[in-house]
């Protein structure tokens, strides 16, 4: 398999609240989400890793939610939260105006569909009923604006990382989740935020390589597929890449995460608009024979 394709490296800054605090002032006085192009009428995130340590992450993305209203179906692709204990601690966590927003979207006419990350895996019913989202397993084939597209939170196709593949397997056993979850709140937020401190050490001693999708994976995610479009996050390296295998061409839209500002994608029936930092991306169908090719707008 080939791959090639734009990819732009977001540098984490090590204060993430005060850079998310000048973009809110920018959101406050309409210089952002006043221009901010919806070019589709579905939209897809992910990587927002929402936490009430950040307030401006919260503000930043309740305001996101009011310019959605009236788009056709929002996507989240995992990691809305930083991290999740249980459907019973938003209160606890200081998360009750995310799910408010959830809501009020949800009650204006747009379907929220969710799909959990590795921060936020204990996301489920309870939460999806008290906001209206709709719970969707990954990996999953989903028809969006005439496009069918395979939609993963991207972190089971970085297959290089084994302790990551290993934390997972873990976790995702339902014996692993009902024992978690009988625990106290208190016991369960030691316990998150112990992780959380163990996977950033953790990833200071990881390559850049390890944590980026395996390419192999990727392949045998659309080959065990009926898309030729992939969608998904986790990486935290926005970009649109083309990838040739077996006389086949399919493409990969990685969404970015949220420590300067929203990404996002917008799906049209013509064009996929990938935003992040400023930056556009798209995946437009020629007039000539209807393929596919990126175009990158500064």
């Amino acid at each position: 398999m080939q791959e090639s394709g734009w990819e732009y490296a977001i540098v984490h800054p090590h204060d993430r609240a005060q850079v998310l605090a000048k973009r809110l002032g920018e959101l406050v006085t309409n210089t952002v989400f006043h221009t901010m192009d919806i070019t589709g009428p579905v939209v897809l995130i992910s990587d927002l890793h929402l936490t009430a340590e950040d307030p401006s992450g919260l503000e930043c993305f309740e305001a996101f939610t009011r310019h959605l209203h009236g788009v056709d179906q929002l996507y989240i692709l995992g990691d809305l939260f930083e991290y999740w204990v249980g459907d019973d601690s938003a209160e606890a966590l200081g998360l009750t105006g995310v799910c408010t927003a959830l809501k009020r979207l949800h009650e204006s006419g747009t379907p929220i569909t969710l799909m959990t990350g590795n921060r936020d895996f204990l996301l489920g019913q309870d939460f999806c009923k008290s906001t209206g989202c709709h719970l969707l397993q990954e990996p999953a084939e989903e028809e969006i604006s005439g496009h069918l597209i395979l939609l993963q939170h991207g972190d089971k196709l970085c297959t290089d990382d084994i302790n990551h593949q290993r934390h997972r397997a873990i976790v995702d056993q339902p014996s692993w989740r009902e024992t978690f979850l009988n625990k106290s709140f208190s016991q369960r937020q030691s316990l998150a935020q112990a992780g959380r401190s163990q996977s950033e050490a953790g990833k200071r001693y990881k390559s850049a390589d390890i944590m980026d999708v395996n390419h192999a994976a990727v392949e045998n995610a659309l080959l065990n597929s009926r898309c030729s479009l992939l969608i998904h996050g986790h990486t935290h390296r926005p970009g649109i890449h083309v990838i040739t295998f077996e006389n086949r061409t399919a493409w990969r839209i990685v969404l970015g995460d949220w420590t300067a500002g929203p990404s996002y994608v917008c799906v049209a029936p013509e064009r996929l608009d990938l935003y992040f930092e400023g930056r556009c991306l798209s995946l437009s169908q020629s007039e000539e024979d209807h393929t596919l090719g990126v175009h990158h707008d500064a």
